[in-house]
């Protein structure tokens, strides 16, 4: 049989940048091993499979060694190959909710449509919490493994502990000079992350017209700096919400991946349903590569 095989790059509208992604549709007939075997051969870091799953579809998604359970940047990819292939039905302008199923269970995602464009494709994040304990006794160490002095932090905003699905620390720094040139000592980064019980550290710098760069290092799970990372983007909104600096359904832009070449723009906003802040964090994707694989 033959299926339909789409790479995206996602968090950009701009082909080789931002996070690569495979995206096979009307996957319904391919079994696990099939599924496994296309994305070990595409190689790209994960691979959707999206079939139907009545009242909805269903997606699966594999790296090239195993299937994990979500994957975000390939969310966004599949989600734009849906649309793109005229697989969503009864779409309006503006937000739209749509239901996914995967291996956790039904998962919705808002997508923004304008006179028949894709413009945004969020997804909902884990329940948002920040830890505000004073990390001071820290800051020297923290400080020393991004190879900046107390000079170089943003006094606006604190370094603190935040959560969206995984616990990162968020470091303030006080402008995109210091940002583009951390020099980082990855073993220390690692210490200090086992240390505080986090996975990265997420290093943002906030300009006068309110443009966020950042810049994401997470040793001790392999990845030393991350094109774009959703969760982390996440943490650090719901920050900037929890200190007044954005409100609801403010949506924003936040700039990763300059450093690797990979250039990404994730964006996020909060919303609250049921007096409870949620936080929706993604972006869009452009179609790089459209074929056809034999099976």
């Amino acid at each position: 049989m033959k299926y339909k095989i789409i790479t995206y790059d996602s968090f950009t509208n701009v082909k080789f940048k931002g996070n690569p992604a495979g995206v096979v549709l009307d996957a319904d007939s391919l079994s696990k091993s099939q599924m496994q075997n296309i994305a070990t051969e595409l190689g790209y870091p994960e691979t959707a499979f999206v079939s139907k799953s009545s009242p909805q579809i269903k997606v699966n998604f594999f790296t090239p060694k195993e299937e994990i359970n979500l994957c975000g940047h390939a969310t966004i990819a599949y989600v734009t190959a849906l649309f793109e292939n005229n697989k969503l039905d009864n779409l309006n302008n503006g937000w739209n909710k749509i239901n996914i199923e995967n291996n956790l269970g039904t998962f919705p995602i808002l997508i923004d449509v304008h006179n028949n464009k894709l413009l945004n494709v969020l997804m909902y994040q884990d329940t948002p919490s920040i830890n505000f304990n004073n990390l001071s006794t820290y800051e020297s160490e923290i400080l020393s493994a991004l190879g900046i002095n107390t000079d170089d932090l943003d006094c606006n905003f604190k370094i603190v502990k935040a959560y969206t699905g995984l616990w990162d620390l968020l470091i303030p720094v006080k402008n995109k000079l210091v940002l583009d040139n951390l020099k980082i000592d990855f073993s220390k980064v690692e210490y200090i992350s086992k240390k505080l019980n986090i996975i990265s550290f997420h290093t943002y710098c906030i300009d006068d017209n309110f443009n966020i760069y950042a810049r994401n290092f997470a040793p001790i799970v392999n990845i030393y700096e991350e094109a774009a990372t959703g969760t982390s983007n996440g943490a650090l909104t719901y920050y900037l919400y929890s200190i007044n600096k954005i409100k609801e359904n403010q949506l924003i832009s936040i700039n990763q991946g300059e450093s690797l070449n990979r250039e990404s723009i994730i964006n996020s906003k909060i919303i609250v349903e049921e007096n409870n802040p949620k936080v929706l964090v993604g972006g869009t994707a452009i179609k790089v590569i459209d074929g056809i694989i034999n099976i």
